[in-house]
């Protein structure tokens, strides 16, 4: 199979692709497919101070993470709450009680969930990583598993970029969780 016969159909379960996006293909198609999202936070009234809202093209690029810049990213979700663990990571803990932990270094991020009791054998975890993308499963040193997603910054992102790569990670994170009670 070479890289150009990949259609989105080929990658994406049919339920994450629009019968549009299943038979135009290509990469783009991957790229705008918007297969995933997650309740925006509530909107608030804009005052007449506001700056006007920036689309995608006008948004900062950056390929250095902040603190400050990932605590705004955490504070945009509604559903989450988060506490800084040290300089460089956080506990993340959603509302239906999911907990992950997202590491910040400079010019890179990473979300782990881990499943402490859960057993899983290796050969179910290698099904896992042959079958999905974006999220690679393991177990650690107790042979707990864990789901984790690293993002890379050098290039540049955008907050959205970010914000998208997270709510990625969740939904992989919760597909996980049924995958280890099958």
């Amino acid at each position: 199979m070479t890289l150009h016969s990949l259609s989105p159909a080929r990658l994406f379960p049919a339920r994450f692709l629009s019968p549009a996006t299943a038979t135009r293909g290509g990469l783009a198609a991957l790229l705008f497919a918007g297969f995933l999202t997650l309740p925006a936070p509530p909107a608030r009234a804009a005052s007449a101070g506001d700056p006007a809202p920036q689309s995608a093209s006008q948004q900062e690029v950056f390929d250095t993470m902040t603190t400050t810049r990932v605590e705004r990213i955490l504070r945009s979700f509604s559903d989450v709450q988060w506490r800084e663990l040290d300089n460089n990571a956080y506990l993340i803990q959603l509302s239906d009680g999911l907990k992950m932990r997202l590491v910040k270094r400079d010019k890179s991020l990473m979300l782990a969930a881990a499943w402490g009791g859960q057993r899983l054998t290796l050969n179910r975890v290698n099904e896992w990583n042959r079958a999905k993308r974006f999220a690679k499963a393991y177990l650690d040193n107790e042979s707990d598993p864990v789901l984790e997603s690293d993002y890379e910054l050098t290039g540049g992102v955008t907050e959205q970029n970010v914000k998208e790569w997270m709510k990625t990670f969740v939904y992989f994170a919760k597909e996980f969780q049924k995958y280890l009670n099958e």
